[in-house]
């Protein structure tokens, strides 16, 4: 037990030396924090364009030219007098935007109702601004048109006011639209992926570096190989655990400073069973697919040959994203359940189901259970390879080694 606990400090201390890996834990939650913050500034950019005060001539300054050669604007509601400014013709409007009197100049053509041509003239292009917009043109005509017409006005500007209702036995905690609903789920599935997945690697670059440059030749006279394997496993394993709290803890805090100031993003939050079950799941399919990996490392004489192989056992890992809306939008349908119960893709499938919606427990539970025992049966199997034969051995890796080294007579 102290060799491995010396083995455990040494994977402990090289990750937390290893510039590649404290940039993975930190420099990913930053980068999320930055993005949000940018998104968050340009939306408060453009308020002032996409709010109602717009329509109540609170920003005066902006006021912009018309002319109307189709006759169809004939009234300009009190809410626009001050930024809409009409013209009788085209070149007295071009006179007032050179001499910065207007910012734009709008041209109706004659034959609008036919063609639906309108000219927008302006003395440059900021498309930060948002003033490429066609408004208030487009609601001024749509005005015009259907100013006797309040309720089919009201319709054409507001089409409908969508209810949706679903027949899944169960609802979903959030009464959010599609996108919103999608969102949640996707990303905290798409960390637990990247998670299990990057720590697992961890484990098979470690045992080919040392394999590549002949230090497990010098740990093996004084450390069996079930110690090595043992103390890796719980080191990066608590390096992980230590990554996967950094990066959920972020993300909650992340959502909930830009949902201070991006509209699409207000109200939602990572689910609170997350973090608990999350921690546990992680764990589990650490173990599980650390345990593949290692075996891999075992037998593959360089990093190469052993990349080509980890794509088959990052797979099942990957196979929840195909069924993806299927695990959001019907979390309770029997393709669900078992893509959450089935060992190998339950660390992502059970994430994204609980993401989107309330998991009984009783399932949450019986994956865990099936996991644990995926685990011990993998974990085993992986000894079994994790010789010094193996480790010494310089043959190429193929199918044919790997059903022997199972088998244990390689």
């Amino acid at each position: 037990m102290n060799k491995t606990w010396i083995v455990l400090r040494h994977e402990i201390n090289t990750l937390l030396h290893s510039r590649s890996f404290l940039l993975g834990v930190f420099l990913f939650p930053a980068l999320g924090f930055l993005i949000l913050l940018g998104v968050g500034i340009l939306q408060k950019n453009m308020e002032i364009y996409t709010s109602p005060e717009a329509l109540s001539g609170e920003a005066q300054s902006d006021v912009k030219g018309l002319v109307d050669y189709s006759g169809i604007i004939r009234e300009i509601p009190a809410e626009l007098k001050g930024r809409m400014q009409p013209f009788n013709d085209e070149e007295s409007g071009l006179q007032a935007l050179e001499a910065g009197k207007i910012t734009v100049l709008f041209v109706v053509s004659e034959d609008y109702l036919k063609t639906g041509k309108v000219r927008r003239i302006s003395p440059r292009r900021n498309p930060f601004s948002g003033d490429f917009r066609a408004y208030p043109v487009d609601w001024l005509i749509e005005y015009n048109l259907f100013k006797d017409r309040p309720d089919l006005l009201q319709r054409l500007v507001q089409p409908m006011n969508l209810e949706e209702e679903t027949l899944s036995s169960k609802k979903s905690r959030r009464d959010q639209n599609e996108l919103q609903a999608f969102a949640i789920p996707y990303g905290t599935s798409m960390i637990f992926y990247l998670l299990i997945f990057w720590n697992s690697s961890l484990m098979l670059s470690s045992v080919n570096t040392e394999k590549k440059n002949r230090v497990i030749e010098i740990l093996l006279t004084s450390i069996t190989p079930h110690e090595i394997m043992a103390g890796k496993m719980l080191g990066l394993g608590i390096m992980g655990l230590f990554q996967t709290l950094i990066w959920l803890t972020a993300a909650r805090l992340a959502l909930s400073f830009a949902g201070r100031s991006i509209s699409i993003l207000q109200g939602l939050q990572i689910p609170q069973e997350i973090l608990v079950w999350g921690i546990v799941y992680f764990l589990l399919g650490y173990a599980v697919f650390s345990s593949m990996m290692a075996s891999i490392g075992a037998l593959a004489p360089n990093l190469r040959e052993a990349s080509q192989v980890t794509i088959l056992v990052a797979l099942p890992l990957y196979i929840p994203f195909l069924f993806l809306n299927v695990l959001i939008f019907r979390p309770d349908s029997i393709v669900s359940v078992a893509l959450s119960l089935f060992p190998l893709t339950s660390p992502v499938a059970m994430i994204t189901r609980l993401s989107a919606t309330a998991v009984p427990f009783w399932q949450l539970t019986l994956a865990a259970i099936l996991q644990v025992l995926t685990a011990w049966l993998v974990i085993r199997m992986a000894a079994g390879m994790f010789r010094a034969q193996n480790l010494l051995s310089g043959q190429t890796f193929n199918l044919k080694v790997f059903i022997k080294a199972l088998a244990g007579k390689a």
